[in-house]
């Protein structure tokens, strides 16, 4: 274990890969750890300006210690912020547990007006001083920017230091307009950043854009990119670590039907409440069990899901667990026989982008998937195979779905074993991570590696450094 850790942190010689996010969240953001951890060949850091929720999770895994970075370069949470965050969650969860006409202006205040004050981090030239001077001293030799905005931002970076820039996108970068949590990465001053300006400005001066699927690949070449510049790097994961449990389903137990994501609406938790409410209404006897909240949210959307559960009196059938971190995820996970998440496009043009790391895991699992033909849900399931797939906000088609899996559990373990052969063959991190790593060599082989700071891209985006 010691011997696979010390390779994982690079041997001498190994080029460094800066890895810069807004946040690093091993429990919510998995999908990008397992790569961390996995990597061979280079030597990783990693700059955020959030390190992992200290209600899910309070430690750093040990794979990340001694090349985690935490911005204004704390390297360790005081026992404040912990506090002030608990305090935070504690305080939107009971306001999203009133009702919506009372909860949403209220968290609208408290996100829109206190937070930010109470915030001591938002100062992009010195966001960009502090990653630099982090970078110079590991002499990183390549940056890896996770989320279009943060790649954006990087790119003033990658002019100063002359290095390589390579942009993973994952989905929030592609809508028409993006949350108001990016606006701080992208803005050079003004009310309301030119967003789709920026997108094309990052076409034109990163290296190599990653997109997680080809639905998402299509996406950003229809908006500009490049199509020799963006290449499908998929989401994966330690499939030997999932161990694989067949699901005959248990005639003395209700069957459990399992929801794990962000309430927000593009996961489609209302039309998963709206569809589980027409099954009991149908007589069918099963437990609901919802892994998430408000807690990474802003917790309107979360208001909206408990006043929909307390007016349908759904209490009976729906059991929300909060966040959890992903060992205690993994282990409900495993507890459930149907993995259900109804993906879908907002009312503000947002999407998954990609898909879910989620619906990925619960196949690996060997679940049974109902969700929807979303982005790129079709692409990391075998549909009629591993996982029914419906439209989008079609509630009846959603409960339809569920309903003929609640009436043949014969066909559980058969799609269990289809959906794990699915993620072995295409979502393996221990394939997927060499294939990053080659990308990688080829960019530090090539003249982007070779060309001096001076000669390096030329970028507006200067002058939101300072």
């Amino acid at each position: 274990m010691e011997r696979d850790r010390a390779q994982r942190a690079g041997r001498a010689g190994d080029p460094t890969v800066a890895h810069v996010n807004y946040s690093f969240f091993h429990s919510t953001q998995s999908f990008i750890y397992f790569y961390l951890r996995t990597l061979e060949g280079v030597r990783s850091i990693c700059l955020t300006r959030a390190p992992e929720s200290p209600v899910i999770e309070t430690d750093i895994p040990p794979e990340l210690r001694g090349g985690f970075f935490i911005y204004p370069g704390r390297g360790s949470r005081s026992r404040l912020a912990g506090r002030l965050a608990s305090w935070g969650v504690a305080l939107r969860r009971f306001l999203a547990a009133r009702p919506p006409r009372l909860a949403e202006p209220a968290l609208a205040l408290l996100n829109g007006r206190v937070v930010p004050r109470l915030r001591g981090d938002a100062d992009p030239a010195r966001f960009l001083t502090w990653s630099e001077a982090i970078m110079r001293r590991a002499d990183a030799s390549l940056i890896h920017a996770y989320f279009g905005p943060v790649g954006w931002r990087s790119l003033e970076l990658k002019r100063r230091l002359g290095v390589p820039l390579v942009v993973t996108f994952l989905g929030d970068e592609v809508a028409p307009t993006l949350a108001p949590w990016w606006h701080w990465w992208i803005s050079a001053g003004e009310r309301h950043p030119d967003w789709p300006g920026r997108l094309r400005e990052l076409f034109e001066g990163a290296d190599l854009l990653l997109a997680e699927g080809p639905y998402l690949r299509e996406r950003l070449i229809e908006l500009g990119c490049p199509p020799e510049k963006v290449e499908v790097q998929r989401i994966a994961i330690p499939v030997a670590e999932l161990p694989f449990r067949a699901r005959p389903g248990n005639p003395e137990a209700p069957p459990v039907i399992v929801f794990a994501g962000r309430f927000c609406e593009q996961k489609g938790v209302l039309e998963a409440l709206e569809a589980v409410r027409r099954l009991r209404e149908a007589g069918w006897d099963f437990e609901f069990r919802m892994i998430g909240d408000d807690t990474l949210t802003d917790g309107g959307y979360a208001a909206r899901v408990a006043a929909f559960v307390r007016e349908h009196d759904l209490g009976d059938r729906v059991r929300m667990l909060g966040f959890l971190n992903h060992r205690d995820y993994l282990a409900e996970m495993q507890r459930g026989d149907i993995f259900l998440h109804p993906s879908v496009v907002d009312s503000e043009g947002r999407s998954e982008g990609g898909a879910p790391t989620t619906i990925i895991e619960a196949q690996a699992l060997g679940m049974p998937v109902v969700a929807t033909e979303h982005c790129d849900i079709p692409n990391v399931t075998a549909p009629g195979e591993s996982a029914l797939l419906v439209p989008e906000r079609n509630c009846d088609a959603l409960a339809e779905a569920l309903e003929a899996l609640l009436s043949s559990p014969e066909r559980w373990e058969a799609m269990g074993r289809a959906g794990r052969a699915h993620v072995e063959a295409n979502h393996d991190i221990s394939t997927e991570a060499p294939r990053l790593r080659r990308r990688y060599a080829e960019l530090l082989a090539g003249p982007a590696r070779r060309r001096g700071p001076d000669e390096a891209i030329a970028h507006p985006v200067e002058s939101a450094g300072g």
